[in-house]
């Protein structure tokens, strides 16, 4: 009976150019990684393995678009406001601060403000509390964050009476994104998603607040069979970042990588 050895190539592949990363996307989930030194699992290889064992990825995919839906339309006495919000990833704390910054910049009443934002948690939704009955808010717009803010294409308000509390239609959509999943070339199918193959080699859960880094580090990785591997040289590697609904997502420049490690028998 044949006696087999173990062995094990590990890789650490990072999206960031000055790492090395090649014809990385304008949005930065996606790049390759040219091999100067081929990867090569011999042809008497058997029981090749991949999986993920490291990752670093920055909870920062903005859920407020540039273009997209930056604009939120504001009548106050009769005057049309337009505020430009940042690009960025927001809770509704931050893009409510950032909605009554701007308005304060344009000159717009503070004492009180035209409008608050608070939470129903009970139902998810946003409730929008009017301070005079002279302000309204256009959510017709296709660029308003009325998504977001679970509102439907509609003008709210005016108000009846100062003080008049209008809650959102819908639940808000916040939280864009459910989980990560990493992908690369390297598998053959990956990880099966209900009945799709992608190529998926990892699904990384968000754990940390918006702004930092998610560094995962399963206990158990998913062990995916590469024998696709065997006797064929790669010098080109392509990995990508998607949402759990599988669109590439938008990194807001910062970097993400993986450390992989295939593992594999050979004939003594």
């Amino acid at each position: 009976m044949a006696t087999y050895i173990k062995q094990e190539i590990s890789m650490i592949l990072d999206s960031g150019t000055d790492a090395g990363a090649v014809n990385k996307s304008s949005d930065g989930s996606y790049f390759e990684v040219q091999l100067q030194d081929p990867l090569l699992i011999p042809r008497e290889a058997v029981n090749v393995q991949m999986a993920v064992e490291e990752a670093e990825i920055w909870w920062s995919v903005p859920n407020v678009i540039t273009g997209q839906n930056d604009k939120f339309y504001v009548t106050h006495a009769g005057n049309p406001y337009v505020v430009t919000i940042p690009q960025g990833l927001y809770d509704l704390t931050a893009i409510a601060q950032t909605i009554l910054r701007e308005l304060e910049n344009l000159g717009l009443p503070t004492a009180p403000p035209l409008f608050t934002f608070s939470p129903d948690e009970a139902t998810q939704k946003v409730e929008i509390k009017f301070n005079y009955t002279t302000t309204s808010i256009d959510f017709s717009q296709d660029d308003t964050p009325r998504l977001l803010l679970g509102f439907n294409s509609a003008v709210v308000g005016p108000v009846a009476s100062a003080g008049e509390t209008i809650v959102a239609d819908n639940v808000a959509g916040f939280n864009t994104i459910n989980y990560f999943l990493l992908h690369s070339d390297l598998a053959n199918d990956g990880i099966r998603t209900n009945n799709t193959y992608t190529q998926t080699i990892a699904k990384v859960p968000i754990d940390v607040s918006p702004g930092s880094q998610i560094v995962y580090k399963p206990f158990n990785p998913a062990r995916i069979s590469e024998d696709n591997l065997i006797g064929s040289p790669r010098t080109n590697i392509k990995v990508w970042l998607t949402d759990d609904q599988n669109n590439r997502v938008n990194t807001n420049t910062e970097n993400f990588s993986v450390r992989v490690v295939i593992r594999y028998q050979v004939p003594l």
